[in-house]
């Protein structure tokens, strides 16, 4: 063999070598910096953010069984926020609607909201209200906070919240297993991010 062809041939082995550890350190840059960013995302994770699933059909049609939601642990909690929390009665955790907010008293009459005996429009099920009356039905059975309280004022206390599933026939809910702790709240639904919804805020 000439020495033309073997100096050719070594040049083309240092080539192909050359271009094997080239293609090692970008797999092992690419590998590292992969695991940093899922450190970062599990790290930030327990401090900012949660991917729950929601499961049943207490918040339907807002949520679904099955849908995935952004939740935000820091995010801020008021009248009619989804909330993700655990549940009071140790049966896992749940996304639920904040109706009632410590220091008031919350009661249902005629499928009507009232809070401090003040009325409250309830805007996310309102096409399902007007649905109900033509059809002579009622989407939440009255009740008042007293019956969950079990006290003569009915005051929800200060780190408490009243919590209800949209879905009011088959979402167990506060006329279940009491009020949610603030304690509990693991935080606020911001978006359905499988499929893609925004949340809408009331």
């Amino acid at each position: 063999m000439s020495r033309k062809k073997l100096s050719y041939n070594k040049k083309k082995r240092r080539r192909k070598k050359r271009k094997i550890r080239s293609i090692q350190e970008v797999s092992k840059e690419l590998g590292i910096t992969f695991l940093i960013v899922l450190l970062l995302l599990f790290l930030l994770s327990r401090v900012f953010f949660t991917l729950p699933k929601n499961e049943g059909y207490g918040m339907r049609d807002e949520l679904n069984d099955g849908d995935r939601v952004y939740v935000d642990r820091l995010g801020k909690r008021k009248r009619f926020s989804l909330i993700y929390f655990k549940q009071p009665d140790g049966n896992g955790t749940s996304i639920r609607r904040i109706i009632g907010l410590p220091e008031e008293k919350v009661s249902y009459r005629n499928d009507e909201l009232y809070i401090n005996d003040r009325l409250v429009v309830e805007r996310f099920i309102q096409r399902r209200l007007v649905q109900a009356k033509i059809e002579n039905e009622v989407i939440t059975v009255d009740f008042d906070s007293k019956d969950i309280l079990e006290t003569n004022n009915g005051i929800i206390p200060q780190g408490k919240y009243l919590v209800l599933g949209d879905n009011r026939h088959y979402a167990t809910d506060s006329r279940y297993y009491g009020l949610v702790d603030e304690q509990a709240v693991i935080g606020t639904v911001k978006l359905r991010w499988w499929p893609f919804y925004q949340i809408r805020a009331y």
